[in-house]
């Protein structure tokens, strides 16, 4: 059957070891993100193996060597939260302490580049809340423009960002757009997804949440292939957190591989844009049977870029299609 319509089916992953949870996990998790160095390779040779696009949404600080570039590369201005525990930077001595695995990741930064059609995307120098009280956008500025001379050590031109833990906030999209952004993660439209800080995330959403992952409460969470373009920069909107393998939810678990794949399948049928996104870090355990969910999933996308024409993007590579359009 000829391809009778464009969808795109986008994967970003936000990639980030220890910054991502300095101040949610303890040491019993850092097992977890040691693990992120086997995850990586195996996520990115499946990824050649399916020929699948994927942004990695990077955090500026596991790119470096180790925590004297850290210091020579932290935001001129830091952040400012209320809540002081939220920042690394008042913990530094504790943090440099710690097993360098936990903290940087040069090499796979490297082998992330080396893979044909990844993208590194940033996720902020040391993974900055923009809704935190405190937070200013020129502290954001000065924390994006850490990230930015990174990536520049790299030979990388940054064009795709993720807020961390999914905080947008559109007061600071002219400052993505001037920095040379061209796409963020937007969240979905549901109102289970609104945008809010974790405190501020009810008991009721967080238990539709859950149960959205198994069963479409939410409907397909499709998107529109016409991206909403604000301050400069385009909306690539996410459409499911990819929950890793729950043993304890081992009877659950085909459900959830099968509202994903009414995800993809309707976003190919109605010429869609189906976008998946987790935490290398949430595949750490269990590895055998995350990989291969992500590979059932992989050989569906398989079958609906043959039988529809569906393609594989990454966030800017979705948004340099969509300029094209506009042009």
């Amino acid at each position: 059957m000829k391809p009778t319509t464009t969808s795109a089916f986008v994967l970003s992953l936000d990639f980030e070891l220890f910054w991502g949870v300095y101040e949610s996990r303890g040491s019993e998790y850092y097992p977890a993100i040691e693990n992120v160095f086997k995850v990586v390779p195996n996520l990115l040779g499946l990824f050649e193996k399916y020929g699948i696009s994927c942004t990695w949404a990077t955090v500026g600080a596991l790119c470096l060597e180790d925590f004297e570039a850290f210091e020579r590369y932290k935001p001129k201005n830091l952040p400012r939260y209320v809540n002081k525990s939220l920042s690394p930077y008042e913990d530094v001595s504790n943090i440099a302490s710690l097993n360098k695995k936990l903290l940087f990741a040069p090499e796979l930064v490297n082998q992330i580049l080396r893979t044909p059609r990844q993208e590194i995307g940033a996720h902020t120098f040391s993974h900055f809340y923009t809704l935190e009280p405190g937070a200013s956008i020129e502290d954001f500025r000065s924390d994006l423009e850490a990230n930015l001379s990174v990536a520049e050590a790299y030979g990388i031109g940054l064009q795709s960002l993720v807020f961390p833990r999914n905080q947008f906030n559109s007061d600071y999209l002219a400052v993505c757009s001037s920095a040379g952004f061209r796409s963020y993660r937007g969240n979905p439209g549901h109102w289970a997804y609104k945008i809010a800080i974790d405190s501020k995330i009810n008991i009721f959403r967080r238990a539709f949440r859950l149960i959205d992952a198994y069963f479409p409460l939410s409907g397909n969470l499709t998107h529109s292939m016409k991206l909403r373009k604000e301050h400069g920069i385009y909306d690539v909107p996410a459409s499911l957190f990819f929950r890793a393998f729950n043993k304890r939810l081992k009877f659950l678990e085909y459900l959830k591989i099968k509202r994903m794949k009414f995800c993809m399948t309707s976003a190919a049928k109605k010429g869609r844009l189906c976008h998946f996104w987790w935490h290398p870090h949430n595949f750490a355990f269990n590895l055998e049977d995350n990989l291969a969910q992500i590979e059932e999933l992989l050989e569906h996308f398989k079958m609906l870029e043959e039988k529809y024409g569906m393609k594989s993007m990454n966030m800017s590579g979705l948004a340099s299609m969509q300029e094209k359009i506009n042009d």
